[in-house]
């Protein structure tokens, strides 16, 4: 009797450990072979789910997107006192080893996305969603023009998160940025 394979559930063994390897050492660590060796399968395996290295990384990134990553950012963020503009900041901002994960794969996609349309294309509801967080908590704290204040804000975030990434910023200094540029608000 032939034996049933879940297909979809290899796809997602495999793009996970595409995840691991972007987080750990970036996007241009990636090629079918590195992602074959971390997931324990043949090249062939790979090649058979995956025609090419950007089909592989748009289905990844479908797959991080769908994950829930923006579910467990918000429930994070419920957990800050007040809720608002700069509890979304404070966990935006890598601090831990799970949020720094985050922050990489993200940035390491977002640098993709410059010279590829159709990640672009994927990751477009993904800030909508996060400038549209932003203008709520704004609108929220009475800030005059919240719609143009989120875009503002979500720019100062994304410059921000390599700076913290990169070392070249702690988190808390990340945060005294924030702090100083909602005072102005």
């Amino acid at each position: 009797m032939p034996r049933k394979v879940d297909h979809d559930a290899r796809r997602r063994h495999i793009v996970e450990s595409l995840l691991r390897i972007t987080a750990d050492h970036g996007l241009e660590a990636v090629s079918l072979r590195e992602v074959a060796a971390a997931a324990g399968v043949s090249m062939g395996q790979v090649q058979h789910y995956f025609a090419t290295k950007d089909e592989m990384l748009l289905y990844a990134l479908r797959h991080w997107l769908s994950l829930g990553t923006h579910d467990g950012f918000a429930a994070r963020v419920a957990r800050h006192p007040d809720g608002g503009p700069r509890a979304i900041a404070a966990e935006y901002l890598p601090y831990d080893a799970t949020s720094r994960r985050e922050a990489c794969i993200a940035v390491a996609f977002v640098s993709r996305a410059a010279i590829r349309p159709e990640i672009a294309s994927a990751l477009a509801p993904a800030f909508a969603g996060f400038a549209g967080a932003l203008r709520t908590a704004l609108d929220r704290t009475g800030v005059p023009d919240a719609a143009a204040e989120s875009r503002r804000l979500a720019a100062l975030l994304d410059g921000l998160r390599p700076a913290v990434l990169t070392g070249a910023l702690s988190h808390a200094d990340a945060l005294a940025v924030v702090d100083r540029h909602l005072e102005r608000l």
